[in-house]
């Protein structure tokens, strides 16, 4: 089977993330339902980058050239083309590998200011490290985690979807499900 487990009640990621947890406990001790899995990414951390736009206004630095010196320097940004032994060649441009391995390196970065200054990225941003979801999922409108799973052998799938039903009902209020692929046209 394949259902989509649902945050009908706005109550966010973590909280869907627990229900997601206990849903898949339930499933484990009913001895009908096999291999029952969320079918997804699980946290991870993830590097913030929190702006103050303020600061940034304050000293003359426009929001778009922080974010065009974030793509440059961790990514790279096409520049142009030009022509080399008659074939056309792409340039890019990005940050020196040393000068892009380590978070804390932004702070060696700068960013022209409207006045033809550079102002440090430290005077304006800070970052630190949080756990969140690699893939936001929706479905129908909704947050939510697909789970999968099969039912025991000698059980049809109806009934172990009728058992997943049931299991969704004992998970707190806002949670529901909608199932997808195959089973939705079972």
């Amino acid at each position: 089977f394949d259902m989509e487990l649902q945050d009908h009640a706005g109550a966010g990621h973590d909280a869907l993330m627990a229900a997601r947890n206990q849903l898949l406990a339930l499933a484990a001790e009913n001895p009908e339902l096999t291999r029952v899995r969320h079918n997804g990414l699980d946290d991870s951390p993830q590097l913030q980058i929190d702006i103050d736009q303020r600061k940034a206004q304050a000293l003359g630095v426009d929001i778009d050239d922080i974010n065009d010196t974030l793509q440059t320097a961790w990514g790279s940004s096409y520049v142009n083309d030009f022509m080399d032994r008659g074939r056309v060649k792409k340039v890019y441009v990005q940050a020196a590998a040393p000068y892009r391995m380590l978070p804390d390196d932004i702070n060696l970065w700068y960013v022209r200011n409207k006045d033809g200054g550079m102002v440090p990225f430290s005077a304006f941003a800070t970052s630190r490290w949080e756990t969140g979801s690699p893939r936001l999922e929706r479905y129908n409108g909704y947050s939510a985690v697909e789970i999968v799973g099969e039912a025991a052998p000698g059980v049809s799938t109806g009934t172990a979807m009728d058992i997943m039903e049931s299991l969704v009902k004992q998970l707190p209020n806002g949670f529901g499900l909608e199932w997808t692929a195959m089973s939705y046209q079972e």
